[in-house]
């Protein structure tokens, strides 16, 4: 298949590659699981926070990509994002958004729309819950946890990719990735990502990691979430019987550090459309 050889191509360039700066917007609970993650795909990280720092951070460093994460979301905080987005669609480096719990207050709700009509998003990550919020819809979630039965999981990223112009990725049981033309539904992982704090914000750093390495970001956005998938289906074989979340997640970093191409290649279960 042409995306498994695009995709290890891409994979390698961790080992290979130039390290991309990122700049991260993040929550203080997973702060250092992603920029772990980013240092695990190749890249370099950096953090910021401030309002003045906001606004020329990212021409003065040379910043290659930026992820934004609503998880502990305030007023400033929000503010310093819609600046750190408008200065990255100036100087055209991608934004990958992470709208974590968005449907726990209607401030979150505020700001959410806020950024979607002031900054131009490159990549949404979410799960069905997060996605329907943001479409308008019913919603059936509680914090960061999602409890649709994602049937109608395609429509729903279909018709936000089509309705913003940028790629959105559905996290789940089968996670969706579309740009509005092409889908492509990965099969990988296990219920125990699920029960790790970070694993989501974790892949959001994998994609936005990637997307500094490449100007594909369809492509660096099905390598995150894939390898996240395949690192928690490696570190649950590891598991013995008494090991539990902490261990599961101890042995999902030793995977996520150490994937190659070639594992990639050999635990893949992805199939690709176009619509």
């Amino acid at each position: 298949m042409e995306l498994i050889k695009s995709l290890k191509s891409l994979l390698n360039k961790k080992y290979t590659g130039d390290k991309p700066l990122i700049t991260f917007m993040t929550n203080y609970v997973t702060a250092l699981d992603l920029v772990d993650c980013c240092v695990y795909a190749g890249g370099s990280p950096v953090l910021t926070d401030d309002i003045v720092e906001s606004h020329n951070i990212i021409p003065h460093a040379g910043v290659n990509a930026v992820m934004l994460n609503f998880g502990t979301i305030t007023r400033e905080y929000l503010d310093i994002m819609v600046n750190i987005g408008r200065s990255a669609n100036k100087f055209n480096v991608p934004v990958m958004l992470d709208p974590a719990a968005i449907s726990a207050s209607p401030f979150r709700g505020e700001a959410i729309k806020r950024v979607l009509d002031e900054v131009q998003i490159s990549i949404l990550k979410g799960n069905l819950g997060e996605i329907k919020t943001i479409l308008g819809y019913e919603a059936k979630a509680k914090g960061i946890d999602s409890f649709e039965d994602e049937s109608d999981g395609e429509e729903c990223c279909v018709k936000l990719a089509k309705d913003r112009n940028m790629i959105v990725s559905m996290t789940g049981k089968e996670d969706i990735i579309t740009d509005g033309k092409t889908l492509v539904k990965i099969k990988n992982g296990t219920p125990r990502l699920q029960r790790v704090v970070g694993t989501g914000s974790s892949t959001g750093a994998l994609i936005t990691t990637f997307s500094g390495h490449t100007d594909d970001y369809f492509l660096s956005t099905v390598l995150g979430i894939l390898i996240m998938g395949i690192s928690g289906e490696m570190a649950e074989k590891r598991l013995k019987e008494l090991d539990g979340n902490r261990t599961f997640k101890l042995y999902l970093h030793d995977a996520l550090s150490n994937i190659t191409p070639e594992e990639l290649e050999e635990y893949a279960n992805i199939s690709i459309k176009e619509l």
